[in-house]
């Protein structure tokens, strides 16, 4: 049989280190057959995804198995294990941190960090050491503007749906967001302080904060976020990202999944069918009316409001 061609041990799982595998019997040039990639040194990935994790999470796995006793994930990196959304101009490398005074690790595509420890909280997420959701969003106040501090902030607080319907608990609090503020120094603490008093719970994607951002700019009312509708009768129809009860104004952001995915068109359709009969107008806003200018969506959103009775300010 072809050396390179050989099963590995099974022990070593999908992302292993090559001090590992050597230690387990395999040859060096098993490490070089063309079914692995080696995306740090050191390290190696079987390719393809057999346990049905993204290739980001995997990538990062495979480095945890070198990763010097003590370090853990932090930053942009962090913020992306827990499904933060952030612009991909902050996708800059995998950063790594360690608590003063261990020495800061390097390598290529690693940015490494040395933090106090009383600036950060470390826990496992997803099986990998990562600084605390909290931590991540002030960390990340060193190079997100203010609406993507705030889209970051919404995304750890936000009480996801399960598919029945009911809220789960979110990543951290408001209240954690502000408690790791106040913990010390931070670089962007002007814009993190403007950030955490925009932060709401509700906001279920980047596109919906920036929507959100963007209404309150135009000093329209501020609606209430993740809402369940209901109707005459009392049951519940759905839910919905934006709604403006007093003027019976619902809005829906629309992302590119509404339009591709034939289960979720023909679920939208029927939805807003039931919430116009409930006696509701629906807005429905998408990237186009969002991106690069959110001048559209916003006037969508204030005709509605405008048709239903409400009066704008001076």
């Amino acid at each position: 049989m072809n050396e390179r061609a050989q099963p590995l041990p099974a022990e070593l799982g999908e992302e292993f280190s090559v001090a590992m595998a050597l230690a387990s019997g395999v040859r060096p040039a098993r490490l070089r057959a063309v079914d692995l990639s080696a995306p740090f040194w050191g390290v190696r990935m079987r390719r393809g995804d057999a346990d049905g994790s993204d290739d980001g999470i995997r990538m990062l796995r495979s480095y945890a198995t070198r990763m010097p006793v003590g370090s853990f994930f932090s930053h942009q990196t962090a913020a992306l294990i827990c499904g933060v959304p952030l612009p991909q101009a902050a996708l800059d490398a995998v950063h790594v941190s360690v608590l003063a005074p261990a020495r800061a690790p390097a390598g290529r595509g690693v940015r490494g960090h040395q933090l106090a420890p009383e600036l950060v909280r470390v826990r496992t997420h997803r099986g990998l050491p990562v600084a605390s959701p909290s931590s991540t969003w002030v960390q990340l106040g060193a190079v997100l503007d203010v609406p993507d501090l705030v889209a970051a902030g919404d995304a750890l607080v936000l009480r996801p749906r399960a598919k029945d319907g009911r809220r789960l608990m979110p990543l951290t609090t408001r209240d954690e967001l502000a408690g790791a503020l106040a913990a010390g120094r931070r670089l962007g603490a002007a814009d993190l302080r403007v950030a955490l008093g925009l932060v709401r719970e509700g906001a279920a994607s980047r596109p919906e904060t920036h929507l959100r951002l963007a209404m309150a700019s135009a000093s329209l009312p501020e609606p209430e976020l993740d809402f369940d509708v209901r109707d005459a009768r009392g049951g519940r129809i759905g839910w919905t990202e934006f709604a403006f009860p007093g003027w019976g104004v619902l809005v829906e952001y629309e992302g590119d999944h509404h339009r591709t995915d034939a289960k979720q068109w023909n679920r939208d359709i029927l939805k807003h069918d039931l919430c116009r009969a409930a006696g509701w107008e629906v807005v429905r806003v998408t990237s186009a009316h969002l991106y690069p200018d959110a001048r559209l969506a916003v006037e969508r959103v204030r005709a509605a409001l405008v048709r239903a009775g409400w009066t704008p300010g001076p």
